[in-house]
């Protein structure tokens, strides 16, 4: 099954959240966001 996450750029940083609208963390870049959700 494959996951649903939202990432949301605000003020020069990105927040990542699940399918249910939960914070998960903060990236400084995109990809940075991307690594960490592959790393899960």
């Amino acid at each position: 099954m494959t996951q649903h996450y939202d990432i949301i750029p605000i003020r020069g940083h990105y927040e990542v959240y699940d399918a249910e609208g939960k914070f998960l963390f903060s990236a400084d870049t995109r990809s940075e966001a991307l690594r960490e959700l592959d790393a899960a």
